[in-house]
Formats: C-alpha cells, sequence, structure tokens
C-alpha cells in the first residue's frame, strides 16, 4: 500500500466494493420500476416505507462494520476462536434485532405510515409493502451483516458475487410476484416485497453454505452464540458512528416525505424516483471511499503524504467524474431516466423537473464522500462526522423546511442543489485547511512519487 502506483491500488480496493454497493442500490431501482407500472400511487408507497428501510440498513450496518473491524483486529492478534466468537455475536445481533423490528412494525403498522405522511391514496399499498417484508425481517438483516463478516476475513470479492446473485434473483422475481405472470398470483406491491426478501433468502442460504464449508476461515459452534453482552458493546463502539449516520438520514428522508406528501401523492412519488436515482449514482463513489480509507490511513501512519494526497485527490477526481457525468445526463435528458419508472404523463413531467433541477450542483458532491473517507482514515472523527452530515442534516434540512414553505414544490426541488453546493464548499474548505497543516497542499499540481 506504500508502494505500487496509487491509480492501481485504488482499483483493487475500490471496485468490490463499488460493484457491491451499486448491485445493492437495484433492489429499490427495480423495485421501483416494476411497481411504476402500477401507477404513481404505488411508487408513493415505497417511498414511504424507505426511511424504515433506512432504519433497518442502520441497524445491520452498525452491526457489520463494528463486527468487521473487531473481527479483523483478532485475526490479526493471532486470535481465531475470538474472531469467531465476534461473528457468531454479529450474526446473533442481527438477527434479534432483525425480530425486534418486526414486532414493533408489525405492531406499528399504520401509525408509523402515517407519522411518514401516508394519507388515503397511499395508505393500503404502503401497508401491504411494508408488512410483507417486516414478516421477514430477521432474514433481511442477516445478508448486511454477512457480507460484513467475510470481508473482515479478506474475501471481498466472494461477498460481491453472492450480492450480484442475490440482485439477479431480485430482477427476475420482481416481474412475476408483481404482475402475476405464469404460476405467480399477482400480489402488487407485496409482490414486489416478497422478490426482494426471497432474494436476500438466497444470499442468506450462499453465505451459509460458505461460512460451513472449508474455504471458509470461521469455525463456528453453538457456545460462540451464546449472549456476550461484552462482545456486543465491542462491536457498537466501532459500529454505533455508521448507524447514527444513517438514522439520521432516514429522520431527514421521513421530513422530506411529509414535505412532499403536502404537495399530493405525485410529489411524494417524484421525490421518491428523484431520490433514489440520486443515491444510485452517489452509490460508485461510496464504493471509492472504501478504497480511499485505508490506503490513505496507511500511508498517513507510513508519513507518506505525499501519496495521502495522490489518493485523496485521485480518489476525488473519479468521485467527482462519475457525478459530473450523471449530474450532465439527469439535467440535459430528466425524462427517459423518470421514464424508467412510470408513462403518466403528468408524473413523468413533475418528476424530470425536479430530476433537472436537483442535479445543478451533483457534479462536485462525488468528492464530498471521498474527503470524508479522508479524515475516518487518519483519526479524525469530528471533521468525518461533520462532513457526512451536511449533505443530508446540516445544510439539506433548513433548506428544504424554508424553501418548500417560501416557493412551494419548486422551492422542494431548490433545497437540493442548496444543500449539495454548500455541502461541497465546505468539504473543501476543510480538507484544503487539513492538507495544508499536513504540509502537503491538496491543490499543487502534479503528485509526488514516493
Amino acid at each position: 500500500m506504500g508502494e505500487k502506483p496509487v491509480g492501481r491500488l485504488l482499483l483493487t480496493f475500490s471496485l468490490p466494493a463499488l460493484v457491491a454497493m451499486v448491485v445493492n442500490a437495484t433492489y429499490n431501482l427495480v423495485d421501483t420500476a416494476f411497481v411504476g407500472r402500477l401507477g404513481h400511487e404505488a411508487i408513493a408507497a415505497l417511498t414511504l416505507v424507505w426511511p424504515v428501510q433506512l432504519v433497518e440498513m442502520s441497524l445491520a450496518l452498525g452491526v457489520g462494520i463494528g463486527a468487521n473491524s473487531l473481527i479483523a483486529r483478532e485475526l490479526g492478534a493471532g486470535n481465531p476462536q475470538e474472531a469467531n466468537h465476534a461473528g457468531a455475536q454479529a450474526a446473533l445481533l442481527g438477527f434479534v434485532s432483525g425480530a425486534v423490528m418486526m414486532v414493533l412494525t408489525l405492531t406499528f403498522t399504520d401509525p408509523l405510515l402515517r407519522l411518514l405522511g401516508a394519507g388515503p391514496e397511499t395508505l393500503p399499498l404502503a401497508r401491504d409493502y411494508l408488512r410483507m417484508l417486516m414478516w421477514f425481517a430477521p432474514v433481511v438483516f442477516l445478508p448486511m451483516v454477512a457480507n460484513n463478516l467475510i470481508r473482515a476475513e479478506g474475501n471481498p470479492n466472494l461477498s460481491m458475487a453472492i450480492m450480484v446473485v442475490s440482485a439477479l434473483v431480485n430482477v427476475v422475481l420482481d416481474p412475476l410476484m408483481i404482475f402475476g405472470i405464469g404460476p405467480f398470483p399477482r400480489m402488487g406491491v407485496a409482490g414486489a416485497a416478497l422478490a426482494t426478501v426471497l432474494a436476500r433468502l438466497v444470499g442468506v442460504v450462499l453465505y451459509v453454505m460458505y461460512f460451513l464449508s472449508r474455504q471458509s476461515g470461521y469455525r463456528f459452534r453453538p457456545r460462540h452464540f451464546v449472549p456476550w453482552p461484552r462482545v456486543w458493546a465491542r462491536i457498537y463502539v466501532v459500529g454505533g458512528p455508521s448507524t447514527i449516520f444513517t438514522l439520521a438520514g432516514s429522520v431527514v428522508t421521513a421530513i422530506a416525505n411529509n414535505v412532499a406528501a403536502g404537495f399530493g401523492s405525485m410529489a411524494l412519488a417524484a421525490y421518491g424516483v428523484v431520490f433514489r436515482l440520486s443515491a444510485f449514482g452517489f452509490m460508485p463513489c461510496n464504493g471509492i471511499s472504501q478504497g480511499v480509507l485505508p490506503l490513505a490511513a496507511y500511508n498517513y501512519g507510513a508519513k507518506k503524504l505525499a501519496r495521502v494526497r495522490e489518493v485523496v485527490g485521485k480518489g476525488a477526481l473519479a468521485a467527482a467524474a462519475i457525478t459530473s457525468v450523471l449530474a450532465l445526463a439527469f439535467i440535459a435528458f430528466p425524462r427517459p431516466f423518470v421514464g424508467l419508472f412510470s408513462r403518466e404523463p403528468g408524473f413523468v413531467a413533475l418528476a424530470a423537473e425536479g430530476l433537472r433541477i436537483s442535479a445543478y450542483a451533483f457534479a462536485p458532491v462525488g468528492a464530498l464522500v471521498v474527503f470524508s473517507a479522508f479524515f475516518q482514515g487518519i483519526g479524525r472523527a469530528l471533521p468525518a462526522m461533520f462532513l457526512s452530515l451536511t449533505r443530508q442534516m446540516i445544510f439539506y434540512l433548513p433548506a428544504l423546511l424554508v424553501l418548500s414553505r417560501l416557493v412551494g414544490l419548486t422551492g422542494f426541488w431548490v433545497a437540493i442543489p442548496v444543500a449539495d453546493g454548500l455541502s461541497t464548499i465546505a468539504s473543501v474548505i476543510w480538507t484544503t485547511a487539513a492538507f495544508r497543516r499536513l504540509g502537503v497542499p491538496l491543490f499543487r499540481r502534479g503528485y509526488s512519487r514516493p
């Protein structure tokens, strides 16, 4: 990590995570694309449920990342039994968290959906989708945890392959179950949820087969699954911040859903499509950031500061290039993108306008997630936390509440590029200052060789 060409290293470290994240994001895109054929109310229903899915994701992500760190440290210290124990406790935590969420959500389904902005048009559809997902919540949790367990023992390509298989199963099952093709009954939005659950179940089976095989470094025993709170605490100490960040996104999305629902179910559905397209475009940047983090951390520890600058600079340029291409595409051709989800003329016009406006400041935000990963890599938690929250909470939430009240639906869309622009400015200023203190200015022309 301290000697090989940075570009090649970034590709090696980022590609598995990049592919895995893009594939994982296809679940919601595929569901929404097929469900959109049922009408914009169905898209609005999926949009209402998304904050609940983010809560689910945040809990599983916290357990997975915390276990990943703990297992890697135990393996590095030559303690395979402790690594086995940590992996088993992570699986237990994932299952229990899913079970608790299942009970709470099924008990309070309608009050929860009304809190999230559901109205008479969308409540029945959102209820069908959410209840089908939540009956299998423990199953949905496990792949996200198992993914990190495999990455912790140094096998990211296998994890990526399993996620690809699971996503392909979802793509195949979606139309069959939504529209009732062949022997399958027509289930509508509930069919989309069941297709997602079955796809995740296929992933669980593949993960279990791997853990039981000789290829896995884990050797789980029944005693490893006995609850041990001390290990839970060590997992959550590391994974807790990731959970908090994602939970913050859930809260902001729930508030945005309520604001959008105030303009009608079609506006809510349009926001759901714009959000999903932007999030899908942002996923490759998250994959790049996962490659930047360990490389920046290693070279920072080795005092190779010029290489740190090169890692961050090239990672930020690659991420910004991706978001720039998407921004131009969204601005120039919004209707074809929106048309993937619905053919209703009124909906297409509304969502296309929202996508075009929201993309005005999307080009540079790919660099933001890379800058945040840089601060995580060098052990500076405060800047990393601030930069992670600027786009979704610190700038976006006030802009959303103020502009939507002053300018109506147009203000609702304008809040997105306002937050993106301010977040980008803040991240560039903070990162530039950090590199200046390190004595290697970020924007110096060219890169030093190690």
